[in-house]
């Protein structure tokens, strides 16, 4: 019989990775700005007050901040690139966040770390895939290479549905998706009756 420590990964070697930063918060401030879910939102119908908006943005851009201070591996150009996207929008931010639903992250294609090379590492954090000792990788649909940490991607995403590499408009990919299956649904609706039968009542 295995023992609780071999049972619970408490005698595995501890990862060099460096810890993430807390994003709690700052998913919880991302879930009353999102137009997809206004239900959720404690101001239900109201449009996100700019200050939020902008609050998000520069939340994610100080926590991206601290992962580049704490980790050697993040000093990268990409890493500075979104924190001064990030900075940019806060400073104007827009009346509508532009990124992709909670739903559309938990459809995105999981990888096996064992289908990646061994050296290979996340474009944001910049820690090797491998290095972590419970990955969560995640690849973005618009190319075959672009997968990442699924900690890192997931608030970038949820702020801006854009892939950090190219650019590539995911969240208004996922709109227009949504909105032609919703279409497709009103199309192949049986059609209601027009007009509803006289019951005789009024006369």
């Amino acid at each position: 019989m295995a023992s609780y420590e071999t049972e619970h990964a408490a005698d595995a070697p501890q990862s060099n990775q460096t810890r993430r930063p807390d994003m709690s918060s700052l998913y919880s401030l991302i879930s009353e700005i999102t137009p997809e879910r206004p239900e959720q939102r404690t101001r239900q119908h109201a449009v996100p007050v700019p200050g939020d908006v902008s609050a998000a943005f520069r939340g994610l851009a100080e926590a991206f901040q601290v992962m580049q201070r704490d980790n050697e591996n993040a000093d990268s150009d990409l890493l500075q690139e979104l924190i001064s996207n990030l900075l940019s929008t806060a400073e104007r931010p827009p009346t509508e966040v532009k990124g992709v639903d909670e739903e559309y992250i938990a459809k995105l294609e999981r990888v096996n770390i064992k289908k990646v090379k061994k050296d290979a590492e996340c474009p944001i954090c910049g820690n090797e895939f491998s290095e972590d000792l419970y990955p969560l990788l995640v690849r973005l649909p618009c190319h075959e290479t672009h997968v990442f940490d699924l900690e890192c991607i997931r608030p970038w995403l949820l702020l801006n549905g854009t892939c950090p590499l190219d650019r590539v408009d995911l969240a208004k990919k996922e709109r227009e998706r949504k909105q032609k299956q919703l279409e497709e649904i009103k199309k192949n609706a049986a059609p209601e009756d027009e007009e509803e039968e006289w019951d005789g009542l009024y006369g």
